[in-house]
């Protein structure tokens, strides 16, 4: 190769690198502009891998267990969780004197209404018969009001089903997208390798894991203070029994705190109360004392937790990323600065020491070895073998 050669062989790739970073540039910016659909759709693709790789043993075709898993699984257990979640804002609103509207402003935009056109619209639901009475102006406002509204759900509605689309396709094709990872960009025994695994099964653990530990708490709680409410004298009934239930759920994240911060100060204010209604109700507390112990304290430390979260990972750091993250980047914040922090954690672990001594990259743990696979140096024999698997897969899939 001579030496003009070599200047148009090298101009030629430095064109090439500029035009990806320029595409790359784009992909950023589109990811920035729709990082909520992004961030729902993987947690949605981590939180139902586990249950669409076991219904994938049932059934051959790869898109018909994604979408059995989506539709007929994840879906209901969404809704029952979001009716959860819903009941319990309404406990907050109630709680602090806001009304609902403010606590769903973030995610359905009704700040776009003026407060006229919000009380006018309130009005409105609790007597429609005032439509006729209304004059031109009115009318006009409602329409805007209705307009706006229609558009918010219409604009969650797009977003959900993008986010499921995402997740589908993940679900479907994740194997491919792993074959092309190890074969193009991190052979296994690199660093990368290490890295994007352990980002990948920790992301498992934190999106399944730990979301459905939460969510199975909360229906627990659910379930004892509102059992407790129904034996219970009126006097002695739990308030905002959602509220509370989903706040346990959350704090069950904390070791060895589980509940406890939760139904103790609830038994110590129903007790407090049936103090001044006579000895013989001091069996209510003493009793969901017990129960909530049993159920809420016991029964996850000894069973669900190690089963369904597991123990590598750090649950005090996790319960920082699921209460921060709304706070610093709104609703899905809870899915964003948990994977952020699964990046940090990693990166940690297998990286950053490496870098720090100018030493070789190694796909070994360096640093905080609990939090996380221990032992990533041996992952190119199991690699190797879902390779020839997905291979398989693919080509029977194919033919």
């Amino acid at each position: 190769m001579n030496w003009n050669e070599f200047i148009d062989y090298d101009r030629n790739r430095i064109a090439w690198w500029l035009y990806l970073l320029v595409l790359a540039v784009g992909v950023v910016y589109v990811g920035y502009s729709f990082v909520g659909m992004f961030v729902l759709g993987v947690f949605l693709y981590y939180a139902s891998r586990p249950v669409c790789d076991r219904v994938s043993s049932h059934v051959d075709n790869d898109g018909l267990a994604a979408g059995l898993t989506l539709a007929g699984i994840v879906t209901p257990i969404l809704l029952v969780v979001g009716y959860v979640l819903l009941a319990g804002l309404r406990d907050a609103a109630t709680l602090s004197g806001m009304p609902g509207s403010g606590l769903l402003a973030p995610l359905l935009n009704v700040d776009q209404l003026t407060t006229n056109q919000q009380s006018l619209v309130q009005t409105l639901v609790e007597n429609p018969s005032r439509v006729g009475s209304l004059g031109t102006d009115r009318i006009r406002q409602v329409a805007t009001a209705a307009t706006t509204a229609l558009g918010a759900v219409f604009g969650t509605l797009v977003l959900l089903s993008l986010s499921f689309g995402l997740a589908f396709f993940l679900l479907r094709d994740d194997d491919r997208i792993a074959a092309w990872f190890r074969d193009e960009v991190a052979s296994p025994g690199s660093a990368a390798h290490a890295y994007a695994y352990a980002v990948d099964d920790e992301l498992e653990t934190v999106f399944f894991g730990n979301v459905l530990f939460v969510a199975t708490m909360a229906i627990l709680a659910a379930v004892v203070y509102y059992g407790f409410n129904f034996i219970a004298p009126p006097a002695l009934t739990i308030p905002f029994a959602i509220l509370l239930a989903l706040l346990t759920g959350v704090a069950s994240l904390v070791p060895l705190v589980v509940g406890k911060i939760v139904y103790v100060p609830v038994v110590g204010y129903l007790a407090w109360v049936a103090a001044g209604s006579g000895s013989a109700s001091m069996i209510y507390p003493v009793g969901l004392l017990v129960v909530s112990f049993l159920v809420l304290d016991i029964l996850p430390q000894t069973f669900l937790q190690p089963y369904i979260s597991g123990n590598e990972i750090h649950m005090g750091i996790m319960m920082f990323a699921y209460l921060l993250g709304p706070m610093l980047f709104g609703w899905y914040g809870f899915f964003l600065l948990p994977l952020f922090f699964v990046l940090v954690i990693q990166a940690v672990r297998i990286v950053v020491t490496d870098l720090i001594h100018a030493d070789e990259l190694t796909p070994d743990v360096d640093a905080a070895p609990s939090l996380g696979e221990r032992d990533l140096g041996d992952l190119g024999d199991e690699d190797d073998e879902d390779t020839d698997d997905s291979s398989e897969g693919a080509s029977s899939a194919s033919s």
